[in-house]
């Protein structure tokens, strides 16, 4: 039986991310599609209303991604595991992005360089918010701040810097547990 992961996202940016980041996970034989949503509330929605069909296809696998944001990352996983576990007729796996996409990008600063060369990583390896970039509460801010081509900019251009990095991610290297959490989570969906 063919094997087919349906990866449900919050956002277009994480959709970004998982089309450059899944041929280099998955076996040539599996395929995958990916449902980005534009916010919470429609990813909710689409988990009630699309999940059911999707997942009664032979073969389908089903990854959830939502941001953790500023909620109880427990309280949201149980929350979506009680829509998922209602809708859907095949194996699944839930996972929080802590506590934001741009979290795993500041996991891999060498990809931040390399997407923009003007950015030392050097020159913020040593802020105490890295020692677990999974907890740092606005990322978005913080990569503002220390990335010299946004200086100035009041908002990070999700969609621009999320296509811009995602080719330059390592799978083996990034410091964001959330990131490595997902990365596991899915050879485990796949095997």
């Amino acid at each position: 039986m063919t094997t087919f992961l349906h990866v449900f996202t919050e956002e277009p940016s994480c959709k970004n991310v998982f089309e450059v980041l899944l041929p280099n996970i998955l076996p040539e034989h599996i395929s995958f599609n990916i449902y980005s949503h534009q916010g919470k509330q429609d990813l909710k929605k689409a988990l009630g209303r699309t999940l059911p069909t999707i997942s009664k296809i032979p073969g389908s696998k089903i990854l959830v991604t939502r941001d953790q944001d500023s909620a109880s990352c427990i309280d949201v996983k149980r929350q979506l595991d009680e829509i998922v576990n209602e809708n859907c007729s095949c194996d699944y796996r839930i996972r929080i992005v802590c506590r934001e996409l741009e979290s795993w990008f500041l996991g891999d600063l060498s990809a931040i360089e390399k997407a923009y060369p003007r950015f030392k990583p050097s020159q913020i390896s040593n802020k105490s918010e890295l020692r677990d970039v999974d907890e740092i509460n606005n990322p978005k801010e913080f990569l503002l701040k220390n990335i010299p081509e946004f200086s100035g900019r009041q908002y990070l251009p999700k969609l621009e810097f999320s296509s811009s990095i995602a080719p330059f991610m390592d799978l083996e290297k990034n410091k964001s547990k959330s990131f490595n959490h997902t990365i596991s989570a899915i050879k485990e969906l796949i095997s």
